[in-house]
């Protein structure tokens, strides 16, 4: 039960963290992961936090890809010779 509470807290910490970076790029996003994030807050059914999980796994892979997406953009672009 400690294990899953400090899981918990630090998975909690992270995104916190990560929202305060996403909102800098993606502001709906930061968002987003901060209402999410809540919505796994407090004592609700195992079924109803995998959901929240699973909605939360989701927005961050889309939030992975945008960011995936803009290093491929970054990369191609053409530097000024030297």
């Amino acid at each position: 039960m400690a294990a899953e509470i400090l899981t918990e807290d630090l998975l909690r910490i992270s995104l916190q963290r990560l929202s305060r970076e996403v909102v800098k790029t993606y502001p709906q996003f930061g968002e987003l992961l901060a209402q999410n994030m809540l919505r796994t807050c407090g004592l609700i059914p195992d079924v109803e936090r995998a959901a929240r999980y699973r909605e939360l796994g989701t927005l961050l892979t889309d939030l992975g890809r945008l960011y995936l997406a803009e290093a491929d953009m970054l990369s191609t672009v053409d530097l000024p010779p030297t």
